[in-house]
């Protein structure tokens, strides 16, 4: 029996066995982080000529066709080294701290809460490399997926091999050096949040893969990639650190958490995740009048209540294909995601001033990110969640329009 001899087998076979056997349990083109649904409802109105998706999709190929020329840039091309000695290690720094300007050192680095250090987006470190990363295999997997055109697939998978299956190249799946800090710390918690967009990289496995994009290696070892970085994740001190936080860097750690343990067929730990996120995220980071004290006090308020509650969203949606609904959950004294969406329905609607700071401009950022959230919210759980007078599409990405389409609520 297979079974009695699972100990016998390499362990990056073992972990494919695993995944293939637990990915049985649901339908096999089920994607994890995005809705097939919602992509074909799309793929009908592009067919229809509906000009507001039909211009997000053309955008979409435009910044997919630009991403044929593009040279893949991966984690050892950094200049800096980390302290293991190995470039295969991410590395960024904490984008907040500045050089000391009274020291001839630099040292200790300063803290100056929202405001980014430049050398943050450096060559030197990964962060932009990352994102561009992320941004690459979201554009590329989405064309495929909307024009069954080749040459995106392709190209998308030339990224998974570079980054995450060639010996050469490809990064080690932890994040020990994330958002150090210069003569105090070699990384910290907060670098992991870096990575929350890992969701990206785990769609496209999944798409190209539908169409055997990926050959039967190159699967093995993406699947043992994404099990070690769980398990890293799960185990490593900073990720039971981000476990046990308190604000948005913990709700991101669940969003990866999740979708790797779905990934994995993992579902009754992500199922107790979900369950855990009753107490642990909703009960402490909102307040029964839908406030969220941690992420408010912030110089970059109206972007950290955003993002925090994007986020929650994003994990409440993850929970439904499993049968845990966080999304209609209350605690006693009326803690919910719903409250916290409530408390910001004014500020959306322009109905009430927002009196926190934000460095950024209040009304710039409410237009840029408080208003795509309730069009993303609005999207998954069909509920009419803003005054329909809100221009809620203005300012959506043709990322965020082609994934989250708008229903009709009167159905």
């Amino acid at each position: 029996m297979i079974s009695a001899n699972l100990h016998k087998l390499p362990s990056i076979l073992l972990v494919s066995i695993i995944v293939i056997l637990n990915s049985c349990k649901t339908k096999s083109s089920d994607l994890i982080y995005v809705s097939e649904e919602r992509l074909e409802t799309v793929k009908d109105f592009i067919a229809d000529r509906d000009t507001f998706y039909l211009r997000a999709y053309h955008q979409l190929i435009e910044e997919a066709d630009k991403e044929l020329s593009i040279v893949i840039n991966p984690v050892v091309n950094k200049t800096q080294v980390p302290p293991s000695g190995s470039k295969h290690d991410y590395m960024s720094i904490a984008p907040y701290r500045w050089p000391n300007p009274g020291t001839t050192d630099g040292l200790p680095w300063t803290l100056k809460d929202g405001e980014i250090n430049p050398m943050y987006y450096g060559g030197d470190f990964d962060h932009t490399r990352l994102f561009q990363m992320f941004d690459s295999i979201d554009n590329l997997w989405m064309a495929y997926y909307f024009t069954g055109d080749q040459q995106y697939a392709d190209k998308a998978r030339q990224i998974i091999k570079v980054w995450f299956i060639d010996d050469l190249t490809k990064v080690n799946p932890n994040v020990n050096y994330g958002q150090g800090i210069p003569g105090e710390v070699d990384g910290r918690r907060a670098g992991i949040i870096e990575w929350k967009r890992i969701s990206n990289v785990i769609t496209a496995v999944q798409v190209l893969a539908k169409d055997d994009n990926l050959s039967e290696q190159e699967m093995e070892k993406m699947n043992d990639w994404f099990s070690q970085y769980y398990h890293w994740l799960k185990r490593n001190p900073m990720g039971i650190e981000n476990d046990n936080g308190l604000q948005n860097h913990s709700t991101c750690y669940d969003y990866q958490m999740l979708g790797l343990a779905r990934y994995l067929g993992l579902n009754d730990e992500a199922k107790e995740r979900l369950e855990a996120a009753k107490c642990k995220r909703i009960a402490i980071q909102f307040k029964p009048d839908g406030t969220q004290p941690r992420e408010i006090g912030r110089t970059r308020s109206v972007h950290y209540v955003s993002e925090n509650l994007l986020y929650m969203s994003l994990v409440a949606e993850l929970g439904m294909p499993l049968g845990v609904d966080l999304w209609n959950y209350s605690t006693e004294d009326g803690r919910s995601i719903k409250k916290a969406f409530e408390f910001l329905r004014s500020f959306a609607e322009g109905k009430k001033e927002w009196l926190h700071t934000e460095i950024n401009g209040v009304e710039n950022v409410i237009e840029q990110e408080m208003k795509p959230l309730f069009a993303l919210a609005t999207s998954v759980f069909h509920e009419e969640l803003i005054s329909k007078n809100t221009d809620l599409r203005k300012h959506m990405g043709y990322r965020q329009i082609l994934l989250y389409p708008f229903p009709n609520l009167n159905e």
